[in-house]
């Protein structure tokens, strides 16, 4: 990795660890605040961690802008889940249709920026799922 890329990640991720350090939850409730808190700062430790050996300069800037566009979401919308990505119903084909592949592979490609780290697997968990 290129020594300023080096520096740009390391300045996100103590910036995004400040940002959980004074958090305060839009409805200002204690336990709310500390549940997105500690949201913040685990979803930076994992996604961080899980890039920590990602050598392409092309894949590091594009997991930089996503981590600066979630950081600018949180912070304009006063939350720090991801936003979620509505989609008309029925818009892709059955499993069995030879177009699945081709309109899956366009739904990927039109995911937004902020929601590229999440897999169908792993969706995003907002506090009402957890309790």
């Amino acid at each position: 990795m290129a020594t300023s890329q080096r520096v740009q990640v390391l300045s996100l991720y103590r910036q995004v660890l400040r940002l959980s350090r004074s958090w305060i939850a839009v409805s200002k409730i204690s336990d709310e605040t500390n549940q997105e808190r500690a949201y913040i700062r685990d979803e930076a430790r994992k996604l961080f961690r899980e890039h920590k050996y990602e050598k392409s300069e092309a894949r590091i800037n594009e997991c930089l802008r996503e981590a600066e566009t979630r950081l600018g979401l949180a912070q304009h919308y006063g939350t720090p889940y991801p936003r979620l990505m509505n989609m008309p119903p029925n818009v892709l084909p059955f499993k069995g249709s030879p177009k699945y592949k081709r309109d899956k592979r366009v739904m990927k490609q039109a995911t937004p920026i902020y929601l590229q780290s999440y897999s169908k697997d792993t969706s995003p968990s907002s506090p009402e799922e957890k309790s």
